[in-house]
C-alpha cells in the first residue's frame, strides 16, 4: 500500500474507534506517537500491533467504495498479462485481473492514485476499474507470473504457419492436420473451452483480429472479452476445432456447421459450432449445451398466477402453443419444461428440431435436415402419421410449417413451438401475416408467451443504491423506491451480476379473446383485452423484479427495450 493510502487515515482515525477496529485509547496512543515522531496513522497502527495491513485495506475499501480483493482467489490469465506490460505492473504496484467489455480491472496497491489511473488509460486504450489489494502480495504476484509468461511467449519453433498455395487439396489437409494435433494446440483449445465452462458461459466467440486472435465468452447474454492470442494460432485452432466437428478442414471459404460431444468434469456436453469466413481469417462461435440442463417447470421462475396459466394451456388436449423471443430468451428451455411435464407412458411426444438441444428420455425428437431434404414443413407431414398426441416443432419459420402446425392443432393434437415476435399477442398477428386465416388462428390457439432473461444482482455483492428520482417516476414507481446493484466481486467477476431470471408475459386464449381475432382484431385491441384478464407485459415483470431487488433498473430496461 502506498504512503497516500495510508495517509488516508490520519483525517479517519475517529472512525476506526466507531467501527470497533480499535479502542479510543489505542488511537490516543497512536495520535500521540504521531504527533512526536512524525509519520503517518496507518503505518504507526501496524508498528504498535493494533491492526493489520488487511485490516486497513478493508476498511479503506468500505469507507471509500472501492472493493478489497485478496489475489489468492483469482486465476492468473496469462493474456491479461499480455495486455499489460511488465513495466507498467511494476511502476505502479498492480495485477491485471480481467477484462469485460472495454474495462480492464486491476488489483493495485494504491487505487485511489488518480494519476497513475490516467496513464493507464491512456496507454491501454481502455477503461480502468481499479481494486484494493496488498502491495506484498502484488509483487509477490508479478515477479511468480510474469516471468511464466515470458517462458510462455518465447518462439515456439513446433508451429508454423505456412501459405498451401501450390499444394492439392489432400496434401492441405495433412498439413492442417499435423498443425493441429500438437501438443500446444490441443492444450490451448482445451484451456479455452474449460475456461468457458468454468464462467458459465452459453457460447465462445473466437475471432480472428489484424494482428491477433480475440476470444470472447458470452456470460448470462453478454459478451465479454477472456483472452487475446497470438496470430500465429489462429489457424491451428480452427483446423482443431474443425476436426473435432468433423467438418472439412481445407475448405475455408464458405459457412460450416458441425457437432461434438465431450465430457468433462465427469458432465457430458454438447457443442454446437459454426465457422464463417471474415477479411482476417474464419471466425468460430461454439455453443455450449450442458446435458444435464433441462430443467422442470418448477425451476422457470414463474409466479403463482404465471404457472397456473402455463400449466392450464399446456395440459389441453389439443391447440397451439407458441413461445415468442429473441434468440437467447430460454424459448428452448421453456418448451422442454413442458415436454418433461407431459412426458408419460401414455403419450406420443414427437419433435423436430434445428438442432437438438438436449435428450429427453420417451421423446422422439428429429432434427433438421436441410442437405437431404428434412424441413420443419416436411418433418411435420411424416410426424402426423406417426400418430402422435404431442408435437413440439421446434420454430415456425415459413407460411408452410404454420399451415401445417395449425391443421394439427385443430385435428386433435397439442402443438409446442416458438416464433419470432417481440410480443406475446404478436404471436397471433404473425402467424396471420404467414397467410393462417384468422377463424383458424381462433379455433387453434391455445395460449402465447413472451418471455425474456435479466441478470440478477449478484447476492454477493448485492448493496442498495439511489436510483435517479426522474428514472424512477418515469418508470411509474415512488421516488423513493428502494433499489439494487452488485457492487463487483470475484463471483460475478466484478460485473455486478450473477445468474439470470426470466420475465414471462403469458396470456391463454378463450372466449372473447377468440371472438376478437376472427373479427380482426389489431394487437393492441388483443392486449388491452388481455390486460383486463390481469395481463402484465414483460416490462412490468421487469419493474416488480426490481422492487423485490432481483435486478437492477438498467438491466430491464435493457432487455425489455423500453423506452423512458
Amino acid at each position: 500500500m502506498s504512503e497516500n493510502t495510508f495517509k488516508l487515515l490520519d483525517n479517519i482515525g475517529g472512525e476506526l474507534v466507531d467501527a470497533g477496529l480499535i479502542s479510543a485509547d489505542q488511537l490516543a496512543v497512536v495520535q500521540e506517537t504521531q504527533r512526536n515522531l512524525g509519520g503517518d496513522l496507518g503505518h504507526i497502527l501496524i508498528r504498535k500491533g493494533f491492526l493489520t495491513k488487511d485490516q486497513i485495506l478493508e476498511f479503506l475499501s468500505e469507507r471509500m467504495n472501492i472493493p478489497f480483493v485478496s489475489l489468492k482467489d483469482y486465476i492468473v490469465d496469462p493474456d491479461m498479462m499480455k495486455i499489460v506490460p511488465v513495466s507498467l505492473a511494476k511502476k505502479y504496484r498492480l495485477m491485471p485481473l480481467f477484462k469485460i467489455e472495454n474495462t480492464i480491472t486491476l488489483a493495485m496497491a494504491d487505487p485511489l492514485d488518480i494519476f497513475a489511473i490516467d496513464e493507464l488509460r491512456n496507454v491501454l486504450k481502455s477503461q480502468i476499474q481499479p481494486v484494493f489489494a496488498s502491495g506484498e502480495e502484488i509483487e509477490r504476484f508479478i515477479s511468480e507470473n510474469y516471468r511464466l509468461v515470458e517462458l510462455a511467449c518465447a518462439p515456439d519453433e513446433d508451429i508454423e504457419v505456412v501459405q498451401y498455395r501450390t499444394e492439392s487439396a489432400d496434401e492441405v489437409s495433412d498439413r492442417l492436420q499435423e498443425m493441429a494435433s500438437g501438443s500446444k494446440v490441443i492444450a490451448e483449445v482445451n484451456r479455452i473451452i474449460r475456461s468457458a465452462i468454468t464462467d458459465r458461459a452459453s457460447d465462445i466467440h473466437i475471432e480472428p483480429m489484424e494482428n491477433s486472435v480475440k476470444v470472447r465468452n458470452r456470460i448470462d447474454g453478454v459478451l465479454e472479452e477472456r483472452i487475446i492470442l497470438a496470430k500465429s494460432m489462429h489457424l491451428p485452432i480452427i483446423t482443431r476445432i474443425k476436426i473435432m466437428g468433423e467438418m472439412d478442414i481445407a475448405e475455408r471459404r464458405v459457412p460450416q456447421d458441425g457437432r461434438v460431444r465431450i465430457k468433462i468434469h465427469g458432465q457430458m456436453m454438447d457443442m454446437r459450432l459454426s465457422t464463417y469466413p471474415t477479411m482476417h481469417g474464419e471466425k468460430v462461435v461454439i455453443r455450449l449445451l450442458t446435458k444435464e440442463q433441462v430443467v422442470g417447470v418448477d425451476s422457470l421462475g414463474f409466479n403463482k398466477r404465471e404457472r397456473d396459466i402455463f400449466e392450464e394451456i399446456i395440459l389441453k388436449p389439443h391447440g397451439i402453443f407458441l413461445v415468442t423471443g429473441p434468440t437467447g430468451s430460454g424459448k428452448t428451455t421453456t418448451l422442454y419444461a413442458a415436454l418433461q411435464k407431459l412426458n408419460s407412458q401414455d403419450r406420443n411426444i414427437v419433435s423436430i428440431e434445428d438442432p437438438i438441444e438436449n435428450a429427453i428420455a420417451g421423446v422422439s425428437q428429429a432434427q433438421v435436415n436441410m442437405k437431404a431434404g428434412m424441413t420443419f414443413a416436411s418433418a411435420m407431414r411424416s410426424i402426423l402419421r406417426q400418430d402422435p398426441d404431442i408435437i413440439m416443432v421446434g420454430e415456425i419459420r415459413d407460411d408452410e410449417t404454420a399451415d401445417m402446425a395449425v391443421r394439427a392443432a385443430i385435428t386433435g393434437h397439442l402443438v409446442l413451438s416458438t416464433i419470432h415476435t417481440n410480443t406475446a399477442l404478436g404471436a397471433i398477428t404473425r402467424l396471420e401475416d404467414l397467410g393462417v386465416k384468422s377463424f383458424m388462428v381462433a379455433s387453434s390457439i391455445a395460449g402465447v408467451m413472451a418471455q425474456r432473461l435479466v441478470r440478477c444482482v449478484c447476492k454477493h455483492c448485492k448493496k442498495e443504491v439511489h436510483e435517479d428520482e426522474t428514472k424512477l417516476i418515469a418508470l411509474g414507481l415512488p421516488p423513493d423506491t428502494k433499489t439494487f446493484r452488485g457492487a463487483g466481486c470475484k463471483y460475478c467477476r466484478m460485473s455486478g451480476y450473477l445468474g439470470r431470471m426470466g420475465l414471462f408475459e403469458i396470456s391463454d386464449i378463450s372466449g372473447k379473446m377468440r371472438e376478437m381475432i376472427i373479427a380482426g382484431a389489431t394487437e393492441a385491441e388483443l392486449s388491452e383485452e388481455s390486460k383486463k384478464r390481469g395481463l402484465k407485459t414483460l416490462f412490468e415483470q421487469g419493474i416488480d423484479r426490481v422492487i423485490d431487488g432481483s435486478t437492477s433498473v438498467s438491466e430491464v430496461l435493457r432487455v425489455t427495450e423500453a423506452d423512458i
